[in-house]
């Protein structure tokens, strides 16, 4: 064998070995956050809102979702020595009873780990009369996709209960706002709602579902992102949500450009820090594991 050959097979070998950025090929956005999550993770397999900060179940759940949805399996993210993502999962489930929020979350990370949930019955005891749980819109959207998660289709009776009750807080605007209807619409649950609807087996080109998105681009700002509040500035993951909402729907986030702005994807991307986190903002850098996990799930295009 030359030695030209043999140099060519070395240097093929330490690609494999080291990945693309070593072999020479610039990581992804969605390679680098997944890598400052793996960076982020303790040694019980958890996460906390940032490195090194201790595990709490919220943090958790939303890296699974996050890195699941990058196509990281949270069974093989583990420190040296500590425990994988998917027992941290498992074992803070356990503790994610108190409310209908929670447990949904729980359900759904579960989900993401490869595990099998046994808290259905528990968010099922928690839906109201009204079809609704906690009252509240976002919660609610959250019951759906974890329904979903579970095996519930969309013509089951709980199902049908949330998303009927859904439909019935949507604003004159065509926004969802967070405590019903009647109350200001925001970006979060909008987005949310949306996603929720056609997990309920409403058709994207079904009234409620494009009036949500017609109010929902009317508020993507010139830098493509999307705020929390109307009079606020673009957020990650506010942005995030709108771009789950978009594939739900079928539009490309790649080709939503207000006005000549940028996509969403592209101000996302924007947010994009040195060690691979996002940024919740311009101005802000607060809760990073937890904002690059959601933006993880926006980077994917992938919706709940």
């Amino acid at each position: 064998m030359s030695a030209r050959r043999l140099a060519a097979l070395v240097l093929t070998a330490v690609g494999l070995l080291l990945g693309p950025a070593a072999a020479g090929t610039a990581a992804t956005p969605s390679q680098r956050a997944v890598a400052y999550l793996e960076r982020a993770q303790n040694g019980d397999g958890g996460y906390g809102f940032a490195p090194r900060s201790q595990t709490i179940p919220i943090a958790t759940h939303w890296a699974a979702l996050g890195l699941r949805a990058a196509g990281r399996q949270p069974t093989r993210v583990r420190q040296l020595g500590g425990d994988s993502l998917a027992e941290a999962v498992a074992r803070t489930a356990s503790a994610e009873l108190d409310d209908a929020s929670t447990t949904a979350r729980a359900i759904l990370a579960l989900r993401a780990s490869g595990g099998a949930s046994t808290l259905l019955p528990r968010l099922l005891e928690l839906q109201l009369d009204n079809g609704s749980f906690d009252g509240r819109v976002t919660t609610t959207a959250f019951g759906i996709f974890a329904l979903r998660a579970a095996g519930r289709p969309p013509g089951d009776d709980a199902m049908r209960r949330a998303t009927e009750w859904l439909v019935g807080q949507q604003n004159d605007d065509g926004g969802f706002g967070a405590a019903g209807r009647g109350g200001p619409s925001g970006i979060d649950e909008t987005a949310a709602a949306i996603q929720a609807l056609w997990r309920g087996g409403m058709s994207r080109t079904s009234t409620p579902v494009r009036r949500a998105l017609r109010w929902l681009l009317a508020r993507q700002r010139a830098d493509g992102g999307f705020p929390l509040t109307t009079t606020g500035a673009s957020n990650a993951m506010s942005t995030a949500w709108a771009i789950q909402a978009l594939a739900a729907v079928g539009r490309d986030p790649r080709r939503v450009h207000r006005r000549g702005s940028r996509s969403p994807l592209a101000f996302l991307r924007s947010l994009q820090a040195p060690d691979g986190s996002f940024r919740y903002s311009r101005s802000s850098a607060q809760t990073p594991v937890w904002v690059t996990a959601q933006a993880l799930l926006g980077l994917a295009r992938r919706p709940f």
